[in-house]
């Protein structure tokens, strides 16, 4: 039978076990909690990465419709060009016209600006307006062809406008496009962060269990000694009360023993014949 001091030794022993399994058990959970709010806080920088969704941005779809707009009035102009174009070349074959029409405009411009402006001598001045009657003939000629060349030159300047415009819209929507474009690098380098931290967070949480499991344990044998140990003085002091009721009644013998064969009683008689009289 177990020895009341080995109760005692094994029942220190046990809480000293308990004691480092409730440290350690609580270390691996504060480990778990902590590796699960950073699990959580990169979950959250994932979120924030801007994926492509179904349906494309407002903005994207607004730059699209724009530049497509214009590349639209592009070719509706180019059409239109060209069929300028043919007729003009028409004309030019029909009257043998072999210059440009706008060309001669423009010399003729040139030509009056330097009368209008410049000091020239009566000579020089009588060549120039021979020269823009010559080509006021020219232009004469021309005829219809004047007003096909003219046609011309505004739809080639709403061409080259158009195009700017959509080139312009193009550039936008480029780079709009590359601002709302993932981060694939850092997703991927997210998403390893996160996978690692979450096998250190099953280990941690694996080991809490593990030391839990335990704590419970050797909790329950401690509970176990600790009955055992109150059983046990239960039983010692039934013992010293019996075995100290055994010794009174001896003592109350003698001290009646000495009241009837009259001897003098002394104090500690007087004090165990009152106790035995309770």
């Amino acid at each position: 039978m177990t020895s009341e001091k080995e109760l005692k030794k094994g029942i220190t022993e046990l809480k000293e076990t308990l004691n480092i399994l409730n440290v350690e058990k609580e270390e691996w959970f504060t480990k778990k909690e902590s590796l699960k709010k950073e699990v959580s806080n990169l979950i959250s920088q994932i979120k924030k990465i801007k994926f492509p969704k179904d349906s494309e941005s407002a903005e994207v779809k607004k730059l699209k419709s724009k530049r497509d707009k214009c590349n639209k009035e592009v070719q509706k102009l180019i059409k239109q060009f060209k069929k300028l174009n043919s007729e003009k070349l028409k004309i030019m074959k029909d009257k043998k016209i072999t210059f440009n029409p706008a060309e001669i405009s423009k010399q003729i411009e040139t030509l009056d600006y330097s009368i209008q402006t410049e000091a020239l001598s009566f000579d020089k001045e009588k060549k120039i307006m021979i020269q823009i009657k010559h080509l006021k003939k020219q232009m004469a000629n021309a005829g219809d062809a004047q007003g096909v060349f003219k046609e011309l030159k505004e739809v080639s300047d709403k061409i080259k406008k158009a195009k700017d415009i959509a080139e312009e819209h193009h550039k936008k929507l480029q780079k709009e496009i590359k601002d709302n474009k993932p981060d694939y690098e850092e997703f991927r380098k997210l998403t390893k962060q996160i996978n690692e931290l979450k096998k250190k967070q099953e280990k941690a949480f694996a080991n809490f269990i593990d030391s839990k499991n335990k704590f419970s344990e050797i909790n329950s044998q401690l509970k176990g000694k600790l009955k055992n140990t109150k059983g046990m003085r239960t039983e010692s002091d039934f013992k010293y009360k019996k075995e100290n009721a055994k010794l009174l009644e001896e003592k109350t013998k003698e001290v009646e023993e000495k009241l009837k064969k009259k001897k003098k009683l002394t104090t500690e008689d007087l004090l165990i014949f009152q106790g035995s009289k309770k």
